[in-house]
């Protein structure tokens, strides 16, 4: 079958949703969850990806979400998403929260037209960049895609690699969920904002563990999500999957830290287990005026931590020249 390529203009295929902050939406001090956020943002890149692809998009890697400003009970934002770059069958697609002009939340990730067997398929829509505006959004778009092609060569390895980072370290996690049609999009795959905001929940509540939270008082303060390093799904979970979730601290600083989270899916149909992804989230511990507030000190003891430990230094050090 012959296809009917159209070209479009990267302003072309903007969305914008907007929302407005609820109580449901953020913690005891009024701001913003980090999870609902990150909901906020790849739904609505979902949605711009999809009207270009001309049918169903998933998203295949979220690139480093960086919160720049808090977000308060309240709040009416907007949340734009728009496609930068088409490929074959994926498609590079930026996001932002902005509140009037100011940008709070900037991320990109990759999406992935799928046919109803979640099998990669060609997109007919292609980018065609006219201005300058549009020529460095593009040019960007496709120097994070060549960035990334290195580190998907082994997706199909990383798939099956269902072991588990979190072992050996004392401060851990885990949780199990039965995905459920209120879940998914379409009542066939998990919303990736709702998986997001479950791993956010997980790992906040980690932080707030060593926080000594349960003996909660208000001047324990909370924690908050600062940022996301980069983020690739290996596959995608169904309705009725099984997945577990498992949460490990790897780096403790005078007031932050980086949370481990690694997602496994098992298939109930016959019962194979699959890893889905494996991600690394950053908190900072607030006070009850929403400053930054020192955490007890934590030094690495087991290999396992001395090895998670540094392996967090290095992440820390892409993101302070960020």
């Amino acid at each position: 079958m012959k296809l009917t390529v159209s070209y479009l203009r990267i302003s072309e295929t903007k969305v914008i949703t907007k929302r407005i902050i609820h109580y449901e939406n953020t913690n005891f001090l009024g701001r913003l969850h980090g999870g609902d956020m990150l909901s906020f943002l790849v739904d609505t890149g979902m949605i711009a990806s999809m009207r270009v692809a001309r049918g169903l998009a998933v998203i295949a890697s979220l690139d480093d979400v960086v919160f720049k400003k808090p977000i308060m009970l309240g709040d009416i934002i907007d949340i734009e998403a728009e496609v930068d770059y088409v490929g074959n069958t994926s498609m590079e697609v930026s996001m932002r929260a902005l509140k009037g002009n100011e940008t709070l939340v900037e991320a990109t990730g990759t999406y992935v037209k799928v046919d109803e067997f979640l099998r990669p398929t060609i997109i007919e829509n292609k980018i065609v960049p006219e201005t300058e505006e549009e020529f460095d959004k593009f040019n960007k778009a496709l120097h994070r895609r060549q960035e990334k092609a290195e580190s998907i060569k082994d997706r199909i390895k990383k798939r099956y690699d269902t072991s588990d980072p979190t072992v050996g370290l004392r401060y851990r996690s885990e949780s199990t969920y039965f995905i459920t049609p209120e879940m998914t999009y379409d009542g066939k795959i998990i919303s990736a904002g709702k998986l997001l905001k479950l791993m956010d929940d997980i790992g906040g509540a980690l932080c707030l563990s060593y926080i000594n939270y349960e003996n909660y008082n208000p001047e324990n303060g909370a924690v908050v999500t600062v940022s996301v390093n980069s983020t690739s799904f290996y596959t995608p979970i169904r309705l009725s999957d099984i997945i577990k979730i498992r949460a490990g601290i790897s780096y403790v600083g005078s007031t932050s830290f980086e949370v481990i989270l690694n997602v496994i899916r098992l298939d109930t149909k016959n019962f194979v287990e699959e890893h889905v992804t494996t991600a690394y989230f950053n908190y900072v511990r607030i006070d009850k005026n929403g400053k930054p507030a020192k955490v007890k000190e934590y030094q690495p003891l087991t290999e396992e931590e001395k090895k998670a430990y540094m392996e967090a230094l290095e992440r820390r050090k892409k993101f302070i020249k960020m």
